[in-house]
């Protein structure tokens, strides 16, 4: 039997694959991102998913790809927290992007990217990541993802330019106050998923003409910080993964058109592909 990890920041799926690479079943538990969590972290969510898997004993092969991993140092340190808690022989440790290569791609050319809580893109050749955008994280990149919508939105918040009737309705939704927002920001932990909070009632509003600029302003972004900058580009061909890239698809197709991409597939997870 093989294991197969996928986890960003808010979320890591277990899937259990027979030698086939078949699905069987899969748990999930809290997110995993090596950039931001200390090894003891990490050691205790796999201890958790460990006792959860039914099965006894060693796995052939377990892949975990990761948020954050594309980073060597982290990457050792999944695979050393993963050896205290799972014995095999193989433990393949590879960037969250490097997954969604593999799996959206199927070793064709493409451009790759992750839209979930943070972002990610990169131009894959059908077989390596050939380039890749700076991974800059919530605070100083992660361009149209969760995290960065709700930047957008909470500095519109604080900074009074939201319309009032509009600003009203966020606030009841919430329960928002500016106090609020600076102490989940500046005092509380992980800001990156507060921001991301958002994005659910921003899909649900998105007919609304201010989070409807918003959301085509944050797109615009991502291609220009993150799917432009690539070189060399070897595909018109874009392949989303992740919550946002699936449920504002429309969205994004119209802007990369302007962009000239064209999207051809997203996905929510790599549950709904090895599931097949």
């Amino acid at each position: 039997m093989q294991l197969f990890f996928d986890s960003g920041a808010t979320k890591c799926d277990c899937i259990l694959l027979d030698e086939e690479g078949r699905y069987v079943s899969h748990i999930s538990d809290r997110g995993i991102n090596a950039s931001y969590m200390a090894d003891a972290e990490m050691a205790a969510i796999f201890r958790r998913m460990r006792a959860d898997i039914p099965m006894s004993g060693s796995f052939s092969r377990i892949t975990f790809s990761g948020a954050g991993c594309g980073n060597l140092a982290n990457a050792e340190r999944v695979r050393n927290a993963m050896k205290d808690c799972f014995q095999s022989d193989i433990i393949d440790v590879v960037s969250d992007l490097m997954g969604a290569c593999r799996l959206l791609c199927a070793g064709k050319k493409g451009i790759v990217a992750i839209l979930g809580t943070g972002a990610s893109a990169c131009s894959y050749d059908g077989h390596e990541i050939v380039c890749q955008a700076p991974s800059l994280g919530y605070m100083l990149g992660d361009e149209g993802s969760g995290s960065y919508f709700g930047k957008l939105l909470m500095q519109s918040y604080l900074k009074n330019q939201i319309p009032d009737d509009v600003r009203l309705k966020l606030e009841q939704h919430f329960q928002l106050t500016p106090a609020k927002v600076l102490q989940h920001v500046y005092r509380e932990a992980s800001p990156n998923l507060f921001f991301a909070s958002f994005a659910v009632y921003l899909h649900e509003n998105k007919a609304v003409p201010f989070y409807a600029d918003l959301l085509t302003n944050a797109f615009h972004h991502f291609f220009q910080q993150q799917i432009d900058v690539l070189q060399p580009l070897l595909s018109d061909q874009l392949f989303l993964m992740g919550s946002v890239g699936y449920y504002f698809q429309q969205e994004i197709a119209e802007v990369a058109a302007q962009h000239h991409f064209k999207l051809s597939r997203a996905v929510a997870s790599p549950l709904s592909l090895l599931t097949c």
